[in-house]
């Protein structure tokens, strides 16, 4: 494999599309490719700013899984609060509101 650079741009690109088996197989490669053979000067610099990218991706991404769990959490917490009535229609939970009659 020559150009490995490209093929951590190429992990960066399938994590920010979502493909995280893809991300994984690519990085898995090079892993391989760079057992067998090291990096020379001139790719580990160029290695460096990719793997510097993915980082980047990779921090974002987890920010963002972290900031969608906080607001199902929320939801999940409101949602909870709205379950009063059984299938019945009977009140499971007394609340604070008073009991109107309501003529239609």
């Amino acid at each position: 494999m020559r150009d490995r650079a490209s093929l951590i741009a190429r992990a960066g690109d399938a994590l920010r599309d979502g493909s995280a088996d893809r991300c994984d197989s690519l990085l898995q490669a090079f892993a391989a490719d760079l057992h067998r053979h090291p990096l020379s000067q001139e790719e580990r610099l160029a290695c460096e700013r990719q793997l510097a990218r993915l980082r980047a991706l990779a921090v974002a991404s987890r920010t963002g899984l972290d900031q969608a769990q906080a607001v199902l959490r929320d939801i999940a917490a409101a949602a909870g609060g709205l379950d009063i009535y059984d299938r019945s229609g009977r009140q499971r939970v007394t609340t604070d509101l008073s009991r109107v009659v309501q003529r239609f």
